[in-house]
């Protein structure tokens, strides 16, 4: 979860929900790829905290990105990104993005399609790691919902992978609280008890011995979160007693 997500989170948790219901609104932005051209996307009007309670939770990717217009598509060049994320593309990577899309864009992007073009053009983008890892998280969670197992597995082992990287080293202590969670439910979703238990313990000396205190809404979120973790069983779907 990056730091705004995260200290929206922390601001939603602390406000009272005004009903479920989630609003957008039409915007137009430039086309990244085709020039002179406009793509027609949506924004977030309005939201509450019960996106937080949403099962995406499990995985830690929250509305917008579960939500087709989460992920932003021109219809006439086929780039397509998460949401907002239309700008700082270099020369490099809109080149190598231009001979991407007429190799694999024919016109024509339902959400299954709308998801290859993601994945495949951001593997054309320079993006940190915490941003890669968001990104795996967001497709699992698309992939389960699709019914595709097998994808949604091979990306939270990606997301896992290089979460486990990142907690060898020294990261923001958000960052650590998140990925410890994380950490917890894909190795318990890929048979290691052991490790997931593991990570569980070292989750709450965290919160234990938390030292930014405008964490303190995150971590106790992760907390209550947590304790569904060992409901976790092996297969197809993250959620904690779904089969």
């Amino acid at each position: 979860m990056n730091a705004c997500i995260r200290s929206a989170l922390i601001f939603f948790l602390l406000a009272p929900a005004a009903g479920f219901a989630t609003t957008w609104g039409d915007k137009e932005v430039d086309d990244p790829i085709a020039a002179g051209s406009t793509c027609k996307v949506h924004e977030p009007v309005s939201y509450g905290s019960y996106i937080y309670n949403w099962p995406s939770k499990y995985d830690q990717v929250f509305w917008p990105f579960t939500d087709p217009d989460g992920i932003w598509h021109c219809e006439k060049s086929g780039f397509t990104a998460l949401i907002g994320d239309f700008s700082h593309i270099t020369p490099p990577e809109k080149d190598a993005i231009s001979r991407y899309l007429q190799a694999n864009y024919h016109g024509s992007a339902p959400i299954d399609d709308q998801l290859r073009l993601l994945a495949g053009i951001y593997e054309l983008r320079h993006k940190d790691d915490a941003f890669n890892n968001h990104l795996f998280r967001v497709l699992a969670r698309w992939y389960q919902e699709l019914g595709q197992s097998d994808r949604a597995a091979a990306y939270r082992r990606r997301a896992l992978l290089g979460m486990q990287q990142s907690l060898k080293g020294q990261i923001p202590e958000g960052q650590r609280l998140e990925y410890l969670y994380l950490a917890a439910n894909y190795t318990r979703f890929f048979g290691d008890t052991q490790a997931s238990d593991r990570y569980i313990e070292e989750l709450h000396a965290a919160v234990k011995h938390l030292k930014d205190g405008k964490l303190a809404g995150f971590a106790e979120y992760l907390s209550q979160l947590v304790k569904e973790t060992p409901r976790i069983k092996p297969g197809k779907i993250l959620d904690p007693g779904k089969d």
